[in-house]
């Protein structure tokens, strides 16, 4: 997530597996519902910031979730940045 441009919203050190909130990024504006919506039509389900003050929104980490499932997300993660917001 680093490399399409997100942040984490806690440090690494006090991150937890289950669930990790990322920053939008602010250098690609990217209104939320639109990021929703498009990675929804690629089969992937985010959840909105609503603990933070920040732009955020978290993505669930549990589960029976291989390494293929994080580069699915990854691959739609950025081919909703190319879509909504070109660099």
């Amino acid at each position: 997530m680093r490399r399409l441009g997100f942040a984490l919203y806690l440090d690494e050190a006090v991150q937890a597996p289950i669930i990790a909130t990322f920053r939008m990024p602010a250098h690609r504006p990217l209104p939320f519902s639109a990021f929703y919506d498009a990675l929804a039509a690629r089969g992937f389900l985010i959840y909105p910031g609503k603990l933070t003050r920040a732009e955020t929104f978290r993505i669930g980490c549990i589960g029976a979730l291989r390494p293929w499932d994080f580069e699915r997300l990854l691959d739609a993660v950025g081919e909703t940045l190319t879509q909504l917001a070109p660099a």
